[in-house]
């Protein structure tokens, strides 16, 4: 019983510190009482795991480009020859459509300046 007694005011005197303080007039007061084992301090979002911003950029744009390559792979792509017909057909399509609103362009003015000279 009495190493058990011995143990415990032992633990507690190694939790328990007393500092004094003699700053006003010499008097000694007990300022404060602290544990060994302090708290840790609290830790800011960036220490607490979570990476920075231009940390999870990285990550985010890496993750990205690995998933449009993948993808990319999936994609059944046209053939030359398929590839030059389309594309072809979009610059023949482009020119013509070019040509019927210049000549429809060209037709509304010279009916409005038309219209305009009878006034």
């Amino acid at each position: 019983m009495a190493e058990k007694e011995n143990k415990e005011t032992s633990e507690e005197l190694d939790e328990v510190t007393v500092s004094e303080d003699t700053d006003n007039a010499g008097t000694a007061e007990n300022a404060v009482v602290a544990s060994k084992e302090t708290k840790p301090a609290k830790k800011t979002k960036d220490a607490q795991g979570k990476p920075g911003f231009f940390s999870r950029i990285g990550t985010s744009l890496k993750k990205f480009w690995k998933m449009m390559k993948s993808e990319l792979k999936k994609v059944t792509w046209y053939s030359r020859k398929q590839t030059f017909n389309s594309t072809l057909l979009v610059i023949v399509c482009m020119v013509s459509a070019g040509v019927v609103l210049g000549v429809l362009d060209f037709g509304f003015s010279w009916v409005l300046e038309w219209f305009a000279g009878l006034f």
